[in-house]
């Protein structure tokens, strides 16, 4: 009885560990659903040279690059606050890389901008794209919550104010309040990063 006790505890410390958002937040209208059946819809990025094509194909936005940066490719419709989902699968081998979306780009500047980003070996990181530097507001962390390698995810980015969340596969990863100039929105995008061959 007294082992079955301490497991019960334990159990509770840990549902009790789970984190949970500060902010709530209700979702409204759907202001776009994507079914990537339009070409013109989304920026395509292609340079042969330089082993980049970011383009709509088969009902997919596909995104592949060989570039040790970020790339992406901006949605054309303009947004403020948002909570942007997205459904990816890695179709690569190659783990160490970085894909997700992005809110708040500027049409001036496509590196600036939010990012919520996982990768192929199970981390997240929440970052903040301003004047061609990326940096971490949440720095790469491992988490289990991230299918690895070629897995499906989920990705649920929450732009609200100054406000901003990262939700994977329906769970809660991190948030981070900003206090930064809002910056004009520009859709999503992906930003596959390199460091060797991949695509999302």
């Amino acid at each position: 009885m007294r082992s079955v006790l301490l497991l019960l505890s334990a159990l509770g410390l840990l549902v009790g560990c789970t984190a949970r958002p500060s902010e709530q937040f209700i979702l409204n209208e759907v202001l776009l659903r994507e079914s990537f059946d339009e070409g013109y819809a989304w920026r395509g990025r292609i340079a042969e040279g330089y082993g980049i094509d970011f383009r709509i194909e088969d009902g997919t936005y596909r995104a592949y690059s060989e570039q040790a940066g970020f790339v992406s490719g901006l949605n054309v419709e303009r947004h403020s606050d948002v909570v942007i989902e997205v459904e990816t699968t890695q179709l690569s081998d190659y783990r160490n890389n970085a894909y997700g979306v992005l809110c708040r780009a500027s049409s001036n500047n496509d590196g600036d901008g939010y990012y919520f980003l996982i990768s192929g070996d199970g981390y997240y990181s929440i970052r903040r794209g301003a004047t061609e530097q990326v940096d971490g507001l949440i720095d790469w962390t491992r988490t289990d919550v991230v299918n690895q390698d070629r897995g499906i995810n989920r990705i649920r980015a929450v732009c609200i104010g100054d406000y901003l969340a990262l939700y994977v596969n329906g769970q809660f990863i991190a948030e981070r309040a900003t206090h930064a100039t809002r910056m004009a929105s520009r859709g999503s995008r992906l930003s596959p990063k390199g460091c060797g061959r991949h695509c999302v």
